[in-house]
């Protein structure tokens, strides 16, 4: 683990890793784009053991069942993807940078939450959640039938959860959290319950709703995880910079058989996405979604990012 880190010169005790009292969102953006971008070009495995050093900061050490589990599902992920990834975008890197995400998600959620701070648990199962959500993705989309690809995910954890000895509490807060992650309808129910719950906004119309989301409604704490993974597999395309929203837009279009070009850009921002993230700890990267609305807005597909040099503090 710490020749891996070496490699990549990274520190997961440090920024970007941490939150920085005073670091405003763009200047959050650079440090995690440039630590994404060191992380892929190292080699060999890092997903079972960036996952075990997060499990371990929250208290659950290899012996326990949540690294139990964790650690061979890593090792399936990454196998899938040696010596070249099965697909362009839903893949180990992708995963990785989505445990990632939920980690600094979850620690910036603890410094500004008024309502809900996360437990040693809840941080633990977000951890899960995040490494198993896109389990055996096959590069398609849903199509009409809802949660195939979420249910799929779940349906090839739930043997190795069994194996590890993890709770079926435990199981069905992973499984429902995952499935909140379906970004054609599901999603935009559970950032309108969220809101809801959170920003005093009107309830989800009853015709949006979904019967396997009806945990989340009873639960306010597993909402917040269920945003929180949700805003952490969306921050690598739409909360940090352009460029590095154009580089997953054209891996995502790499992997679907066409280019996505400003037009795509701007359907997902707004109706994957729905022009906002869902928690307080998503929305401070929302300025750099507006941002990002706004090049692909003017047909911009890439910056220099000189506009954004006053936003970012030394």
């Amino acid at each position: 683990m710490d020749q891996l880190l070496a490699q990549a010169g990274l520190d997961l005790k440090a920024e970007p890793f941490v939150v920085v009292p005073g670091h405003t969102a763009r200047r959050a953006a650079r440090s995690i784009t440039e630590a994404y971008t060191r992380l892929e070009a190292v080699s060999g495995e890092k997903l079972g053991p960036i996952v075990l050093c997060l499990l371990e900061g929250y208290g659950f050490g290899e012996n326990h069942p949540y690294a139990k589990a964790a650690m061979p599902i890593a090792a399936a992920i990454e196998a899938r993807d040696t010596p070249q990834p099965v697909n362009p975008y839903h893949n180990a890197h992708h995963t990785l940078e989505v445990v990632l995400n939920a980690h600094y998600l979850a620690a910036r959620n603890d410094v500004v939450a008024i309502n809900i701070r996360l437990t040693q648990r809840e941080h633990a199962l977000l951890c899960l959640a995040a490494l198993i959500h896109d389990f055996e993705h096959d590069g398609t989309m849903n199509g009409k039938q809802r949660f195939r690809l979420e249910q799929l995910a779940n349906d090839t954890a739930a043997p190795y959860f069994q194996a590890a000895g993890i709770s079926g509490e435990d199981q069905a807060a992973i499984k429902v959290m995952v499935l909140a992650t379906d970004p054609a309808g599901p999603n935009l129910y559970m950032k309108a319950l969220h809101s809801q719950a959170f920003y005093q906004a009107p309830a989800p119309e009853p015709a949006t709703a979904f019967t396997e989301l009806a945990p989340l409604a009873q639960d306010l704490r597993l909402l917040r995880l269920a945003g929180l993974l949700n805003d952490a597999d969306l921050m690598s395309s739409a909360g940090l910079s352009l460029d590095y929203a154009r580089r997953q837009s054209d891996k995502l279009g790499a992997e679907g058989g066409r280019y996505l070009d400003c037009n795509d850009m701007l359907r997902f921002l707004n109706h994957i996405v729905g022009g906002s993230f869902t928690t307080g700890a998503g929305r401070f990267f929302n300025l750099n979604m507006s941002l990002i609305k706004s090049f692909s807005e003017l047909g911009m597909s890439s910056s220099n990012d000189g506009i954004d040099a006053p936003l970012i503090r030394p």
